[in-house]
């Protein structure tokens, strides 16, 4: 980033720099496709997020850090500001002193030119080989500067002092700080002439002379010093719009790439068992699918070679079952041309292939379940489970993300949306007996979509980890200063301690998933929609006696 303040003639376009970047990531697109071939879909997601995150930090501080610089330019300007009204100031006083000859004004003087021997102090420091920024700092503090604008005019002194534009500004500011204490001996001249015995009103007026002379020597640098740090306002503020747009387009790439490479995995093995089921459903066993990873795809795929090694061997051994597996084979022929086109439109997305390959060894199981021994079973059984469960986290995983794609917020009644909330639950409040206390609710602002998600996640949860018979939940609401707090208590079966913050994160399951089904990604969402309305979310609990769950949304 320090690149940006080198000049004009050492930035590069953002064509080039395009180039660069987009011929690197080509580069390392068959390196990171090898080394993700075996990872595990999940990890493969987790790769995916995490190099997403670590591109938006890296251009959050891009972004922070050129408004930082920007920041520091506009405090210089405003810091000349302060110089050269303080140096106006002395100059009045002192021209006024010369026809009043009152004291107060002499003093006047005196007090305004603290203001620029203040700059001249952090000048001194600055430009010394080993500045002492602290004497700096209180120096522009002296000099009527905020304390956080005087941080920034040091970082900016001594990290870009270099640069085209802030060298020249710089070199004006030491010229106007050689000028300016000739002020000085003239006001005292002034004052020595008003106190002689004989005040002479020609030599009055050419000490006045020489005032107007400094004066006019110190604006035409107080100008030149706004100008030149204003022009460099602009070209930075130019240069940073190109970087920003050089990060957005390799944000773009990298998602690209990653969501190419992991298509190619993910979609290459389930189009290699639709090829090899395409010859099961004509009774042709000569092949097996080629496993190409180590992931859930490559358990997959061995597993549906291992069926149809089995179902192979069964109608090898059972002359009847072969008749009925070559009639089972003409009826899949003719689905054939719709089961190759929707392995095509399936092949872009993640959860069409894996609902295809479920659906199709079901349907081996049905048609040929009096032919298949225990294992072929088993086998078939741990596929539907697999690809299912693949299924279940593809789908949780992208409900996560669209959580981002947020609607204009508009005005929600609550208790309305909760009663259709509750409509949508009525099966599952009805089969666990659940009560329900809620209290009238606020109206908020937000996008309505998420809020009923955000309060069918939490009630929910509260009926699928009861304790009891008759789960007894309490909704409430009320707006505190200027957010609304929420709460959805039960009588469940707790949370420890350790785990209450744990539990928000994706993925992260304190439950065996025999026992409570579903992939960890419920509070993981709900969390997300509350950030989104400007809110956070929290869990209080105790293990027996239930939780309860307390969320905020932002108010006006």
């Amino acid at each position: 980033m320090k690149n940006l303040l080198k000049g004009k003639e050492d930035a590069s376009s953002p064509k080039n720099r395009l180039f660069g970047i987009t011929e690197t990531l080509s580069n390392m697109k068959i390196k990171i496709f090898d080394r993700l071939k075996n990872v595990s879909i999940t990890k493969k997601l987790y790769c995916v997020v995490g190099t997403v995150a670590l591109l938006i930090t890296l251009g959050l501080f891009t972004l922070w850090f050129s408004i930082s610089t920007l920041s520091s330019l506009r405090a210089f300007i405003g810091a000349e500001s302060l110089w050269s009204k303080a140096q106006k100031d002395a100059v009045y006083h002192l021209e006024k002193y010369s026809n009043t000859h009152n004291e107060a004004d002499y003093k006047q003087f005196q007090e305004f030119m603290k203001v620029p021997f203040a700059y001249h102090k952090a000048l001194v420091e600055l430009i010394c080989n080993e500045p002492n920024i602290e004497k700096a700092h209180n120096a522009f503090i002296e000099g009527h500067n905020h304390p956080k604008d005087a941080d920034g005019m040091i970082k900016l002194f001594t990290r870009f002092k270099n640069n085209m534009y802030v060298s020249k500004a710089i070199n004006t500011w030491i010229e106007g700080d050689s000028i300016i204490p000739k002020l000085i001996p003239v006001g005292e001249k002034l004052h020595n002439e008003i106190h002689s015995e004989y005040t002479s009103p020609t030599k009055l007026h050419e000490i006045v002379a020489e005032i107007s002379i400094i004066d006019d020597q110190l604006t035409v640098l107080e100008d030149r010093f706004s100008f030149t740090l204003g022009e460099g306002a602009r070209w930075l503020e130019s240069e940073i719009l190109e970087v920003l747009f050089v990060v957005a387009i390799v944000f773009c790439l990298v998602g690209l790439i990653f969501a190419f490479s992991i298509s190619i995995q993910i979609t290459s093995g389930i189009k290699e068992i639709v090829r090899i089921a395409d010859k099961v459903s004509k009774v042709d066993f000569s092949e097996r699918a080629e496993v190409f990873s180590k992931d859930e795809i490559g358990h997959l795929a061995l597993a549906f070679n291992k069926m149809v090694d089995d179902l192979q061997n069964g109608l090898n051994q059972k002359s009847k079952a072969e008749d009925e597996l070559k009639q089972k084979s003409i009826e899949l022929v003719r689905s054939n041309s719709e089961l190759e086109q929707f392995a095509y439109i399936a092949s872009h997305d993640l959860q069409e292939p894996l609902r295809m390959v479920t659906s199709y060894v079901q349907l081996l199981e049905s048609r040929y379940k009096d032919k298949l021994d225990k294992d072929a079973k088993e086998f078939i059984a741990f596929a539907v489970e697999g690809t299912e469960r693949m299924r279940n986290l593809i789908h949780s995983l992208l409900e996560y993300s669209r959580v981002n794609n947020v609607k204009p917020f508009e005005r929600i009644h609550l208790n309305l949306l909760l009663g259709n909330v509750l409509k949508d639950l009525s099966s599952q409040i009805k089969e666990n007996n659940a009560v329900f206390k809620i209290d009238i609710l606020p109206d908020i602002d937000g996008d309505p979509v998420l809020i009923a998600q955000l309060f069918q996640n939490l009630i929910s949860n509260a009926v699928k980890f009861r304790n009891t018979k008759s789960p007894e939940i309490e909704i409430s609401g009320k707006k505190e200063n200027n957010e609304y707090l929420f709460s959805v208590k039960d009588n469940g079966i707790g949370i420890p301690k350790e785990y209450t913050e744990k539990i928000f994160l994706i993925f992260n399951r304190l439950h065996s998933k025999d026992k409570y089904p579903g992939v960890g990604m419920g509070l993981a969402i709900c969390k997300k929609i509350v950030e989104l309305h400007g809110g956070k979310i929290w869990v209080e609990s105790e293990v027996d006696k239930g939780s309860a769950f307390y969320f905020t949304i932002k108010g006006k």
